[in-house]
């Protein structure tokens, strides 16, 4: 029995068949060639599958029959009316339509070889270095603001973490450990990059929330990127940039025709 991603494979035997061919059915359920090239991600994969059996052919064909049997028993039993799976599949659904929808939104961003260049000559250096680095993630910019004061009079910064972060790294005081540019949003590396060691920064906003930010160490990377490297980096980094702005364009302008409201005290009554 081959494993079930080989079963999912176009065979070469099948790459005679005529554009519209029926190559597998169930009662009025049809697999037809056009099914298995989507299926396989495209026709260029054809040429390195290398089955070349008409047992492999009829073994990948089976795979999917067998699928269908199975879906069709599932349909009958009415299953997709059950609430709990009914509720998965609306969920699943939600998701491809809010990803899809994301992705047409973003897709076209694009940023020019000279703003590349221009940001480059700026914040070349810090490429060349890594960051150990805590932070504090709050929901909003009053807590943010009070939590900076405190740290400002001396408070703990682990402590204060801890206590008021929303973040993953709140259990271990806020800790991220070693980052380098590229693995958070260009805004929160920026700031980091911009802070001397034992330094915490101002207020800083990204999508995820607000931050504040402390500067621990930082030091050469032992593998240093190139020229190219660098400018791939940084290109994705100011795509990613304009991307998380449009998004924030986009809530902001969606918030203004829709009436919004949060009741955060409930939610603390349920925990």
């Amino acid at each position: 029995m081959k494993n079930p991603a080989y079963l999912m494979i176009l065979i070469t035997v099948l790459c005679g068949s005529a554009s519209g061919d029926v190559l597998a059915s169930v009662d009025s359920r049809q697999l037809c060639w056009e099914d298995l090239i989507e299926m396989i991600g495209g026709a260029e994969v054809i040429s390195t599958l290398g089955i070349t059996t008409e047992a492999a052919a009829a073994e990948v064909l089976e795979s999917w029959v067998r699928e269908q049997l199975i879906l069709t028993a599932a349909e009958e039993s009415n299953i997709a009316s059950r609430p709990d799976v009914a509720d998965l599949i609306e969920q699943t659904v939600n998701q491809i339509i809010l990803e899809a929808y994301i992705t047409d939104i973003l897709d076209d961003v694009e940023v020019s070889l000279l703003e590349v260049e221009n940001y480059v000559d700026v914040w070349g250096e810090t490429y060349t270095l890594e960051y150990n680095i805590r932070h504090i993630l709050l929901p909003d910019e009053v807590l943010a603001s009070s939590v900076l004061s405190r740290l400002n009079s001396g408070e703990s910064f682990a402590t204060l973490a801890a206590q008021f972060s929303v973040g993953p790294s709140a259990s271990s005081g806020g800790n991220l450990g070693w980052m380098t540019r590229g693995m958070a949003s260009p805004d929160f590396m920026e700031a980091v990059c911009q802070l001397s060691t034992g330094e915490i920064s101002g207020i800083v906003e990204t999508p995820m929330g607000y931050h504040i930010i402390q500067l621990m160490e930082k030091a050469p990377l032992s593998s240093p990127l190139t020229a190219e490297q660098t400018m791939e980096l940084a290109t994705m980094e100011l795509v990613s940039a304009m991307q998380e702005m449009l998004l924030i364009e986009m809530l902001d302008n969606l918030r203004g025709k829709h009436i919004v409201n949060l009741w955060p005290e409930r939610l603390l009554n349920h925990i």
